[in-house]
């Protein structure tokens, strides 16, 4: 990142400040960490380049509230990192209550990291991404009918209300990438504000088996669910034609569908 500015937009738009727990990940030569660090924040630093990782620890030799481990954070146990951390924050400052996210994502890993961090609304209450613009637009801003609008969709608006903050451009960074990036940021909804359904998982894995037809008709894509006359039943009581298609139902409709399908 060559631009310092886009590092403080990130920390502002999570509203970073003194006591703050904070996990950046990639946090690269420490640019962000810098930032974070600055606005009195503990952060937590996951690098999976161990070099990087040595990079960042030798910069900030000495500081109390940094931690670095060189993990995979699609493989590391993310959750018991933070609510240590947490812990730590909280006997300082009892008000402490959830932890922040802040990070310039190494683009190929984005959607694994949001679907690893979004269900954690207990202990997470901010994610803020700089993403590729396109990625950005898609996970916000994707419309029913089109062929952006995606099982993403629905698992990002059921667990966080998400905002395209800003876009950057290419040339704020080095080496120069092909594309344009953009900042958002993701609200995470606590457990009693999901949408209600008798299972997540069972609820996720009807979604994705629509998906999985985006060209069929539900009755056609759900039918290892229930019947497809079952399903029409279904839909015309949550007032949809009976030849509706995945791309055309919203988040609620999801919801209104697997609750009249899904036994259990």
């Amino acid at each position: 990142m060559l631009n310092s500015d886009i590092n403080e937009q990130l920390a502002r738009a999570a509203g970073v400040e003194e006591g703050d727990v904070v996990l950046e990940i990639g946090p690269g030569t420490g640019s962000l960490t810098n930032i974070l660090l600055n606005a009195g924040a503990f952060v937590l630093a996951i690098e999976k380049d161990e070099h990087m990782a040595d990079l960042v620890s030798e910069r900030f030799f000495g500081t109390q509230n940094l931690k670095v481990l060189t993990e995979d954070i699609v493989k590391c146990h993310v959750r018991s990192h933070l609510l240590s951390l947490l812990g730590s924050a909280r006997q300082m400052d009892p008000e402490t209550r959830h932890a922040k996210v802040v990070s310039n994502l190494p683009f190929n890993v984005s959607t694994d990291v949001i679907k690893l961090l979004l269900p954690m609304g207990d202990i997470i209450s901010e994610v803020v991404l700089l993403l590729q613009e396109e990625t950005a637009l898609r996970l916000v801003e994707s419309s029913l009918r089109t062929s952006e609008y995606r099982p993403i969709n629905i698992f990002v608006n059921f667990y966080s209300e998400p905002e395209y903050k800003l876009r950057v451009p290419r040339t704020n960074f080095f080496p120069q990438p092909n594309v344009d990036a953009a900042i958002v940021t993701f609200k995470l909804k606590q457990a009693r504000e999901y949408p209600q359904v008798s299972s997540t998982k069972s609820f996720f894995s009807m979604v994705n088996s629509a998906f999985n037809g985006k060209r069929k008709m539900l009755r056609k894509s759900l039918q290892h669910i229930c019947t497809s006359v079952e399903i029409e039943e279904a839909l015309k009581r949550i007032d949809l034609p009976t030849t509706s298609r995945p791309e055309e139902l919203t988040l609620d409709d999801f919801v209104k569908l697997h609750n009249l399908i899904v036994k259990g």
